[in-house]
């Protein structure tokens, strides 16, 4: 009969029964555990400097006093000014067009190759202000050819506008991104927009506007 395994063989000695008993778990690797690794030393000193830099730096900085501290302006700074009595407010042609018109041109004014045509040194924004002025009151439709490139689409007529703001729109897009041509008045706005009030709709490309020029 064969002795159990769990009894040592007759004659042998007790540590060898506890040797052959574990022979089995000494050969096997020991289970995976993880371990408490403590931060490095030296980053648990860069977070302390971090921390007492930022509490000298809250309370070392003046509050109220520089503005290169941050935003001090209040709200009478922010309200827009008010207007002398009878006079007209300024009207911000920049905005108009970020409003109006930058969709389209962008606000590099560089439009978008093959769609939109650019503004910048664009002959019809710096040359005659008059086929400038109809193009915003009217609109515009079919091809024209703008530095070179044709460009075929519908631009939307802003008639709507008062006088004072399609003259800021048209000084701003005159002035800016290397352009320099000379403002446009209200003025002008308005004696063109009575030159052209028998126009219905828009202008049909680049042809229709050479012959509103002198």
């Amino acid at each position: 009969m064969a002795t159990p395994p769990d009894k040592p063989r007759p004659g042998a000695a007790p540590d060898d029964f506890a040797a052959s008993e574990f022979a089995a778990m000494r050969r096997e690797n020991a289970d995976p555990d993880e371990k408490v690794h403590p931060l490095p030393w030296f980053f648990i000193m860069f977070l302390g400097a971090m921390g007492m830099w930022g509490a000298f730096y809250i309370a070392a900085t003046p509050s109220g006093e520089a503005s290169a501290y941050g935003d001090q302006r209040t709200v009478a700074n922010l309200r827009p000014p008010v207007a002398a009595a009878g006079a007209t407010p300024a009207i911000d042609g920049k905005q108009l067009f970020g409003a109006k018109c930058a969709a389209c041109h962008q606000a590099s004014g560089l439009g978008v190759a093959g769609v939109f045509p650019p503004l910048a040194g664009a002959e019809w924004v710096v040359g005659d202000e008059k086929v400038l002025i109809s193009i915003l009151l009217h609109g515009l439709q079919g091809e024209i050819v703008v530095k070179g490139n044709t460009y075929k689409g519908v631009m939307p007529a802003f008639g709507t506008l008062a006088d004072e703001e399609i003259a800021a729109v048209l000084t701003y897009i005159r002035s800016d991104w290397g352009n320099q041509a000379a403002p446009v008045t209200p003025a002008s706005v308005k004696a063109q927009r009575e030159a052209t009030q028998a126009q219905m709709g828009p202008y049909d490309g680049g042809a229709a506007l050479k012959a509103l020029g002198p």
